[in-house]
């Protein structure tokens, strides 16, 4: 393996001053606008909207009749619902599909699989913060429809180190194919290391494959070998995507596997999975994978 030469110290405060004012205008100050402001209430159509009460509630519905001091929602399955519009707290189209009179809401994990990025990308406003493994935080801002910035860092002994950056940019957006270029940088005290990066994602948000290509660097020395990823998801259910995430390393340092199952909610997911690999012939199994992630903005 080639070696890598360390590089000088970059201290990660002033990265982690810029994520957390991102991160605070993302989920602050919408919040505010958005309580101030009186939902507005679409005429009837057929669209089918994600309808917020004032008692935490959710329903997807259309709207079907409405007048100065009540509106009319008809859910996916039929019944109809007369509601004060003082109880009513938002409603916004939204985003999934009918499954046998059952709206499946769009898979709010849906720019990643377990740990790495799949080609699409983050609305301009959306974000998300969460744990890997329970003690590895993160957050995820999208700055534009295209671009995202992600970071995070370990805790370990009360401190934050290292802490990584990760811009993503999505270069290619259509019905069944999307893809982006990132890296993800970690600054540790004298040097920084990290990966850069190609994923492409063909499918749906309820069915896909993702497969990428990654080279690994430190300062401006980069390794001439490959890393590659092959990722998959399958949504069988309203709150269940199973998902796989796998990798081929560079200089034969050996395959990585990884399977389990994401419990999709409105806005928070879990992740359960397990995580093994393979090395000189002999295979090592397994590590948990517990994963949590809320998400903003949507």
């Amino acid at each position: 393996m080639r070696s890598l030469r360390r590089v000088p110290s970059v201290s990660p405060v002033p990265v982690l001053v810029i994520a957390v004012s991102a991160l605070a205008g993302a989920f602050v100050f919408p919040a505010t606008v958005q309580a101030q402001a009186p939902p507005d209430i679409p005429a009837p159509s057929d669209t089918i909207y994600e309808v917020r009460l004032g008692d935490g509630s959710v329903i997807f519905a259309q709207v079907v009749e409405l007048d100065e001091a009540r509106v009319v929602f008809e859910t996916v399955g039929g019944a109809r619902l007369d509601v004060e519009r003082s109880g009513i707290e938002a409603v916004r189209p939204a985003t999934g599909q009918v499954v046998e009179g059952e709206f499946w809401a769009e898979d709010p994990g849906g720019t990643r699989l377990f740990f790495t990025s799949t080609g699409r990308s983050l609305r301009g406003g959306e974000s998300y913060i969460g744990t890997y493994v329970v003690v590895l935080p993160f957050a995820a801002v999208g700055i534009t429809d295209r671009f995202t910035i992600v970071g995070g860092a370990p805790i370990l002994f009360g401190e934050l180190e290292p802490f990584y950056l990760g811009p993503k940019l999505q270069i290619l957006r259509q019905a069944e194919v999307q893809a982006s270029v990132g890296t993800l940088a970690f600054f540790f005290d004298d040097e920084v290391v990290g990966v850069a990066y190609g994923v492409a994602t063909f499918g749906d948000t309820e069915r896909a494959l993702s497969a990428g290509i990654g080279y690994f660097y430190s300062g401006d020395e980069v390794l001439n070998e490959p890393a590659f990823m092959l990722g998959g998801e399958t949504r069988v259910s309203r709150r269940i995507k199973l998902i796989t995430e796998n990798y081929v390393l560079p200089d034969a340092v050996g395959v990585v596997l990884s399977g389990g199952v994401r419990i999709i909610g409105d806005r928070f997911n879990t992740e359960v999975g397990a995580m093994g690999a393979i090395a000189d012939g002999d295979g090592g199994c397994c590590v948990p994978l517990i994963n949590f992630s809320y998400s903003f903005g949507r």
